[in-house]
């Protein structure tokens, strides 16, 4: 519906039009002025589609009225004017000015009608046009953030292009670096209140991140910004300055970086560690600061915040501690595999505990027990006969480590998804099937050090062994005896890894009181001696 304004310094006509017009269904509010002065003050004040004026009154003139919606409100408002001279040049002159008709007075109203609604069809016409023109700059700067973005995700990536091919991509993009420029990688991570939210929330977070960073950087260098593989913010930074020392670029980051870290938490009330890398000719040296940077901030614990990292003076980085209780037997997929639901989520806690303690809840650690945790569940799974879409209606297991960006994400997957994996299985299977085995199990976990045999197996269930042979075959897919001498070799493996026990210790601590014995066998498993085993893990 219209918005109109009469504007008319004759109260007599004022009031006829604004009578005539306000009783119209397609009009829905009709605001009337005696001066050209008084309408600007209105326009400023309510929203206003067409304006219906006379051209001769004292102070602004309907034609300066007409200039002052030009220049103030053209994208919304189209003028009508009015006059009672019919003069040529007032027609030109109207026209010249914008108007988007010329009415002489006295004015018939149905013409008058016929003319704003004429005029309100070109409104909208033009309205929709602006809008169309605006989605389609949106979309356009869109799409080429998304090419920049991508081009650059290749370069770090390390992906090889032929330099002319580059220039090409860069030039159409419209992406100020050239080959042999010195350029630097400027990594982020976000850290703390940010993590609470879900990930559109972070997305936009992340948006407003580089929008920073790129106002912060602006002044001395060029910013070309990317969201990484792993979630993280990585950044190019060619110095503007084509004459500047490597010092004193890196001079300015050490200024710049504090102040984009103050600003983002005084703003987006959150906070974020950087990595800054050296300067090396673009883009040769890219894929390798890159990757140092991502190293060195993979390796950076989560609980420790607001990080200010320069890899230059950065000291050679130390080997990474084994993780213990992910491996410690019976590992998770034994436990899966026995039906020991509960022993399987405490093993979780237990996993998660050394992870959140010692600083080891990294994106190295993360990524290394999420990819043993989902292969155990997808055997698991597989295992009972289902497919990953048969136990949840979402994938279970996400694309890649990268979806988790803290530990407790990563635990309260861990955990919903053992649920629903017990859900499913026990939904299929009898209690008889997962007791069964899980018996045997246990009993041999409690006499390992001893002699386990079918026989002692069978006196503790009170079942003839040849039964106990053909059922453990059928319900889990593995001779008896295989189990038991992988569960021995997998265990005098950990202790190995873990443990300063003699050879001989871990050796009878598994069952084989002969030494010997155990040391050809362990070298038949795993390819070397348990000395060799022991050396290669580090613990000799």
């Amino acid at each position: 519906m219209m918005r109109l304004l009469l504007v008319d310094d004759e109260p007599v006509i004022l009031e006829d039009l604004s009578l005539f017009l306000s009783g119209l269904p397609d009009v829905e509010r009709v605001y009337t002025a005696g001066s050209g002065q008084e309408a600007a003050e209105l326009l400023a004040q309510f929203p206003v589609d067409i304006v219906v004026t006379d051209i001769r009154m004292p102070g602004m003139s309907g034609l300066e009225l007409c200039e002052h919606v030009i220049q103030n409100h053209a994208d919304n408002v189209l003028c009508i004017l009015l006059s009672g001279y019919a003069e040529f040049e007032y027609a030109q002159q109207a026209l010249k000015n914008g108007a988007a008709a010329y009415l002489l007075k006295p004015v018939k109203k149905d013409e008058l009608l016929q003319t704003i609604r004429r005029t309100w069809e070109s409104l909208q016409q033009k309205r929709e046009a602006a809008e169309s023109g605006r989605k389609a700059q949106e979309t356009l700067r869109s799409h080429l953030l998304q090419l920049k973005a991508s081009l650059l995700r290749d370069l770090l990536k390390g992906k090889k292009l032929p330099l002319k091919t580059l220039e090409e991509e860069t030039g159409k993009l419209g992406i100020p670096f050239a080959a042999e420029e010195d350029v630097a990688v400027v990594m982020l991570r976000i850290e703390n209140s940010f993590l609470e939210y879900d990930e559109r929330s972070i997305s936009l977070f992340e948006y407003a991140i580089v929008n920073i960073a790129e106002e912060v950087f602006q002044k001395h260098f060029e910013v070309w910004a990317c969201k990484d593989d792993n979630h993280y913010l990585t950044m190019l930074l060619k110095i503007k300055a084509p004459s500047a020392e490597d010092s004193a670029a890196r001079k300015l980051l050490e200024q710049l970086i504090p102040e984009l870290q103050h600003f983002v938490t005084f703003y987006l009330h959150g906070k974020i560690s950087v990595i800054t890398s050296g300067f090396e000719p673009f883009p040769h040296g890219v894929a390798e600061l890159y990757q140092h940077a991502l190293v060195t901030l993979r390796r950076l614990s989560g609980s420790e915040e607001g990080h200010f990292i320069r890899l230059w003076d950065q000291p050679s980085q130390m080997p990474l501690r084994p993780l213990q209780r992910l491996y410690e037997p019976p590992v998770l997929l034994q436990l899966l595999e026995t039906g020991r639901w509960q022993d399987a989520c405490e093993r979780l806690d237990y996993i998660f505990g050394e992870l959140n303690g010692n600083g080891m809840d990294t994106a190295e650690y993360i990524s290394e027990v999420f990819y043993a945790l989902s292969n155990a569940y997808t055997r698991i799974v597989h295992m009972n006969g289902l497919q990953l879409a048969d136990v949840t209606e979402e994938p279970v297991v996400p694309a890649n480590a990268a979806a988790f960006r803290t530990v407790k994400q990563l635990r309260d997957w861990s955990l919903h998804t053992l649920q629903r994996i017990k859900d499913r299985v026990l939904a299929g299977s009898t209690e008889n099937r997962g007791s069964f085995v899980l018996q045997i199990h246990q009993y041999i976990e409690r006499h390992l050090a001893e002699d386990v045999t079918l026989q002692a197996i069978s006196e503790q269930l009170h079942l003839h062994p040849a039964y106990i042979s053909a059922m453990y075959k059928q319900e889990t897919g593995e001779n008896l005896s295989e189990y038991i001498y992988r569960y021995r070799m997998e265990k005098a493996a950990y202790l190995l890894r873990n443990s300063k026990a003699k050879i001989y210790e871990i050796a009878a601590g598994v069952g084989y009181q002969y030494t010997p014995y155990f040391t050809k066998l362990f070298k038949g498993y795993f390819g070397s001696s348990p000395q060799e085993y022991r050396a290669m893990s580090g613990r000799e």
